[in-house]
C-alpha cells in the first residue's frame, strides 16, 4: 500500500476520490477522441482516417499525462525524505 504525502491532510476516501478521479481523467483522454474520430468518419462517409487519428491522438495525449503523474511522486517523496532528514538531525 502506498503512503500519502505527509502535507495532505485529507482523509483516505478522499484521497482515493482524487486518484479515482485522476484515473477517470487517464481512460477518457484515451477513449473520447477515437468516438469522436468515429462520429466524425460516419458524418463524412470515410473509412476509419479519423477514427485512427482520434485514438492516436488519445494515446498520445494520456501518455504524456501518466508521465506527469509519475513525474509527481518522485517530488513528493523527496520532500517526505528531506523532512525526515531535517527530523533526524534535529533530534541528533
Amino acid at each position: 500500500m502506498t503512503e500519502a504525502a505527509p502535507d495532505d491532510r485529507r482523509p483516505p476516501l478522499g484521497q482515493a476520490v482524487a486518484w479515482a478521479s485522476r484515473v477517470m481523467t487517464v481512460a477518457l483522454e484515451m477513449v473520447l477522441p477515437g468516438l469522436i474520430g468515429f462520429w466524425i468518419d460516419r458524418k463524412l462517409g470515410l473509412k476509419a482516417a479519423c477514427t485512427l487519428a482520434g485514438f492516436g491522438l488519445g494515446f498520445s495525449v494520456a501518455l504524456w499525462h501518466l508521465l506527469r503523474l509519475t513525474k509527481l511522486s518522485p517530488r513528493l517523496s523527496d520532500k517526505a525524505q528531506h523532512q525526515g532528514d531535517k527530523g533526524k538531525s534535529q533530534t541528533e
